[in-house]
């Protein structure tokens, strides 16, 4: 029997080692832990010793050296089913493809999730929740391919208060700030504490807000439609999750640096290969 079989296809062998994990037991503290019959609890004792999974040591059972990596991984998995298990509808409806594989791998340190349901005719517009605990941060890294109306105008306002900031958008959304935004977007590139990017990328994100308070992440629809969801959340791992993902597009983006030909126009730079 491989230890596939014996750690995880058995659910009361499993659930045995994730107790032992946490501390020494007596066969008759995982019986009366488990409500698991005595003879069915030495059963699966004998089939985890004999894999070298579990070891005795004065009438109690622990974990092998070789056992504690296996449960690693093991509740690695099982965290992440349970997760996926809690909102398939929306992680099966949802284009994924703008989180990395290893960033995939690690969904489950968003944790707890709040999904915001907006209405139909206010799908361009960020919630007020989101500009709310926007203005409540110290600092801010916000992603964009779809550029809301609210972004040229509240971001040189946060900017000009002080608030650390990083815009990171496509070039398609760079090119609209400098057109039809140039005064807000000369005040954003002003600020002592901003700064923006533009990613050649063709990245299918609608929006990507990470903060020192949450995070909150907005993804297309399969259809390529936008969706009327975004997942809010703000524990710990949720927020070094959203600012890697933030980081592996800034670093694939340039940045902008100003160039003033005339007193009332405004351009950016790009490189040689644009």
């Amino acid at each position: 029997m491989n230890l596939i079989d014996v750690a995880v296809l058995s659910e009361k062998r499993r659930d045995m080692l994730l107790l032992i994990e946490k501390e020494p037991r007596s066969l008759e503290e995982i019986e009366s832990l488990l409500d698991i019959g005595s003879a069915s609890i030495k059963h699966h004792i004998k089939k985890l010793v004999n894999s070298r999974l579990l070891v005795e040591e004065k009438g109690k059972y622990e974990l092998s050296e070789m056992a504690t990596p296996v449960i690693k991984n093991l509740k690695e998995l099982l965290d992440s089913l349970t997760f996926f298990e809690k909102n398939m509808d929306y992680w099966t409806s949802h284009d994924l493809t703008p989180i990395p594989n290893f960033l995939m791998k690690r969904l489950g340190e968003l944790g707890r999730l709040e999904f915001i349901e907006r209405d139909n005719a206010y799908m361009f517009e960020i919630p007020g929740i989101i500009l709310e605990k926007i203005r409540e941060s110290k600092e801010v890294f916000t992603f964009f391919s779809c550029l809301h109306p609210e972004v040229p105008y509240i971001y040189p306002e946060l900017a000009e208060k002080g608030l650390k900031l990083s815009l990171c958008v496509t070039e398609p959304i760079t090119e609209r700030l400098f057109r039809d935004s140039p005064d807000e977007t000369k005040r954003l590139l002003k600020a002592e504490n901003s700064k923006l990017f533009y990613c050649r990328k063709d990245v299918n994100l609608p929006i990507l807000v990470v903060t020192d308070r949450f995070m909150t992440i907005e993804l297309f629809r399969n259809n390529g439609r936008l969706s009327n969801q975004l997942i809010i959340c703000s524990g710990k791992g949720a927020l070094h999750w959203g600012k890697e993902l933030y980081m592996y597009y800034e670093e694939a983006s340039e940045p902008v640096t100003l160039k003033l030909e005339h007193e009332d126009s405004l351009s950016y730079e790009q490189s040689s290969s644009v």
